[in-house]
């Protein structure tokens, strides 16, 4: 019986499906269950619900079919960071990546893998940019 859960923020970058796989691994060692969150919004700066639609299937697509943990997809109306947060609250590990760009506006409000880390509920893992995939075996 799984009894934990590891959520994991899934944007259709690359570093975010460094941190799918991430997940999953630490889904395997842990036999916990994976909830990968996917979020949209309707103003001009947020992914339409069918991008969103769009990046799970390409993921859901690199879900191995052995030996995989169970898996489940959410796709939430909101802004990624409080999506995140909230998901956290049960969470045993929250996953998501970073990307790693520099610019003003992150220095004045802050990137969202730093507010997720500032609030989350959970112990947060971030997959830096340039960072290598972690193999076992």
């Amino acid at each position: 019986m799984v009894n934990e859960v590891i959520v994991v923020g899934l944007d259709g970058s690359d570093r975010s499906h460094d941190a799918l796989r991430f997940a999953l691994e630490e889904a395997r060692l842990r036999d916990a269950a994976v909830e990968v969150i996917t979020t949209w919004r309707e103003d001009s700066q947020g992914d339409t619900r069918e991008q969103a639609e769009e990046v799970q299937a390409v993921a859901r697509g690199q879900i191995p079919a052995d030996g995989a943990p169970p898996v489940d997809f959410q796709i939430v109306h909101g802004r990624p960071q409080e999506a995140l947060v909230n998901a956290s609250a049960r969470a045993s590990l929250l996953v998501i990546g970073a990307h790693g760009v520099q610019s003003i506006r992150r220095a004045a409000l802050g990137s969202i893998s730093e507010y997720v880390a500032r609030l989350a509920s959970c112990p947060v893992v971030v997959i830096p940019a340039g960072a290598a995939p972690r193999t076992t075996g």
